[in-house]
C-alpha cells in the first residue's frame, strides 16, 4: 500500500499531464452532472474552491450557481502560526471580489466580500488529489477541508469533483480525514 505522500505524487503527475482542452471538456462534463443532482438543486448556498494547477475547472459550476439564483461561497485560508484554517466568504462577482492569496489561488477580498459562518453552507464542492470509491480523499496535506467538513451543519452536501486519473483503488485514512457525501467524474458518480 502506498503512503499518502506517494500517491499525492502519483496523482498530481497524472494530473498535470492532462491538456488544458481536455480539462475544460471534462471540467463542463462534471458540470452538467452536478447541476442535476438533486443534492445541488435543493440548495441555496454553495460553497465552491476556486481551481488552479490542472484541477477541474470550477468557473462552470460558479456560472451555473449565479444563472440558477444560488449563493455562491468561496474560501479564504487564513494562517493562525502554524495551522490554518478556512474563513467562507459569499461573492457575487468572481471578476471584481478576488485576488491571489495563499498559495497563488484566487480568494474572496475581505473588503469586496461578505463573511459568513460555514454553517450556513448547504453544499460544499471539495478539492482533492486523490479519492477513491469509498468517497475518502487525499488532499494537499494542509488539512484545511478537513477540519471544516467537520464543523458544517448536518446535511450539508460534500461533493468532490475529480477527473477519473484521480481515482483510486485505495486511500489509507486517518481518523481526522472526513470522507465525502460523493464524487463526481467525468465518467460516473461515486456514492
Amino acid at each position: 500500500m502506498k503512503s499518502k505522500k506517494e500517491m499525492r505524487k502519483k496523482v498530481l503527475e497524472l494530473r498535470k499531464e492532462l491538456l488544458e482542452k481536455d480539462v475544460l471538456e471534462k471540467s463542463k462534463i462534471i458540470t452538467n452532472k452536478i447541476i442535476v443532482l438533486k443534492e445541488f438543486l435543493e440548495s441555496k448556498n454553495i460553497m465552491v474552491y476556486m481551481d488552479f494547477s490542472n484541477e477541474v475547472s470550477t468557473k462552470f459550476i460558479i456560472e451555473k450557481c449565479f444563472e440558477m439564483g444560488k449563493k455562491v461561497f468561496l474560501p479564504k485560508v487564513v494562517r493562525q502560526s502554524k495551522r490554518g484554517y478556512l474563513e467562507v466568504y459569499q461573492i457575487t462577482d468572481i471578476k471584481n471580489q478576488l485576488s491571489k492569496g495563499t498559495y497563488g489561488i484566487l480568494e474572496p477580498k475581505e473588503e469586496a466580500a461578505k463573511k459568513v459562518h460555514g454553517k450556513t453552507i448547504d453544499m460544499v464542492v471539495v478539492p482533492g488529489v486523490a479519492f477513491d470509491e469509498k468517497r475518502n480523499r487525499i488532499g494537499y496535506g494542509a488539512g484545511y477541508y478537513d477540519a471544516f467538513l467537520k464543523d458544517t451543519k448536518e446535511g450539508c452536501h460534500k461533493v468532490g469533483i475529480a477527473f477519473e486519473v484521480q481515482i483510486c483503488s485505495h486511500i489509507p485514512t486517518e481518523e481526522h480525514d472526513v470522507p465525502l457525501d460523493m464524487i463526481v467524474t467525468e465518467e460516473r458518480i461515486i456514492r
